[in-house]
């Protein structure tokens, strides 16, 4: 086991290479300290996981009350992050993001997402600990700290839950 900053480990880069297309990730969020989760369509982007969805979701007012979120791949890969609501699509804040998301949706998202629609938003969920693995290696990591902890794993399970368009 070694320590090591974030930079000079290559976790962000394996976040990177395993999220930054079109990925299938679970979310948590809790009320009233009841965890839900629900799967999604996301990529990782500039730091942070993004999705699509709609302001009347159970979910986005969860995070609106409690921004603290999980995101998960379904396998070893999880992420504590703060999440909020940037705004619908078409907002200016929105407008580099937006053709981020044109390009790594592309095969539904204009068939999916009615922009008409004033209730549409994005959702940025930024991570600042998690653990990603890969080649059996671990590495555990707190962004807020600048530290990664990296170790072999005797399992190594690489579950990735893909799109099948």
């Amino acid at each position: 086991m070694m320590t090591n900053k974030v930079q000079s480990s290559g976790v962000l880069d394996i976040i990177r290479e395993k999220f930054q297309n079109d990925s299938i990730v679970l979310v948590v969020t809790a009320k009233d300290n009841v965890p839900t989760v629900r799967s999604v369509d996301s990529f990782y982007y500039q730091g942070s996981f993004w999705i699509v969805t709609d302001l009347n979701c159970n979910y986005v007012k969860e995070i609106q009350s409690n921004p603290y979120v999980m995101i998960s791949d379904g396998g070893h890969n999880r992420f504590w992050c703060k999440a909020y609501v940037t705004g619908h699509p078409l907002d200016v804040v929105n407008k580099d993001i937006r053709e981020v998301f044109l390009k790594v949706f592309h095969h539904w998202y204009k068939e999916v997402n009615n922009e008409d629609i004033q209730s549409v938003c994005y959702i940025r969920a930024t991570p600042y600990k998690g653990y990603v693995h890969k080649d059996k290696i671990g590495y555990s990591f707190n962004l807020d700290e600048d530290v990664v902890t990296i170790a072999d794993i005797k399992h190594h399970i690489d579950v990735k839950l893909e799109p099948f368009w």
